[in-house]
């Protein structure tokens, strides 16, 4: 029950604790914690969870930063158009930081050059997964093969909706750009 309460409140990621990681079943703990964080997740109205993250930020800080108020909108529209998942091109992580903060109840998928942003979202960001490229100038392409990547495994349909964030320009602090993309 503490790690179905711990998904409930909405944390980034659980872990076992010494004695149970130790002990003489750690995968059949691993397995039993999965299924209760699956279990628990099915129970969160992510609309509701969005409403109250927005406004407790907003609460504290009075307003959103430009990345921050794309991020928000974002999720809300992710929400609003049942999209399957939201790809976010990042260099720093930071857009992706703050997508997860709004927790929109569906994978990010992080398209980074950087390799220690990719360990970050990919190893703790809730709902995160990195894929590390080259370059982020070809965004268009590179979405698109993505999205491709995505309606192979079977993550999406065709047709399906897909959440883009971006930036005009490959760099760090460049996020200006949401859009709605069709699989």
């Amino acid at each position: 029950s503490d790690v179905a309460n711990a998904v409930l409140d909405g944390t980034d990621c659980v872990m076992l604790s010494g004695e149970t990681a130790g002990g003489e079943h750690p995968s059949a703990a691993v397995e039993i914690m999965s299924r209760t964080c699956v279990e628990a997740e099915s129970a969160v109205n992510f609309n509701d969870l969005y409403q109250t993250v927005r406004n407790a930020t907003l609460d504290k800080s009075g307003t959103l930063s430009t990345s921050e108020s794309i991020a928000s909108s974002a999720v809300k529209t992710a929400i609003d158009v049942d999209s399957k998942v939201i790809i976010v091109c990042s260099e720093s992580g930071r857009t992706a930081r703050q997508i997860a903060k709004f927790r929109p109840g569906r994978p990010i998928a992080v398209l980074t050059t950087s390799p220690t942003t990719a360990r970050q979202c990919y190893g703790v960001l809730r709902g995160c997964r990195a894929q590390i490229l080259p370059s982020l100038e070809a965004t268009d392409k590179i979405v698109d093969e993505t999205i491709a990547a995505f309606t192979k495994e079977g993550t999406i349909a065709k047709g399906d909706a897909v959440v883009v964030v971006h930036g005009t320009s490959a760099r760090t602090g460049a996020t200006n750009t949401m859009r709605i993309q069709y699989a």
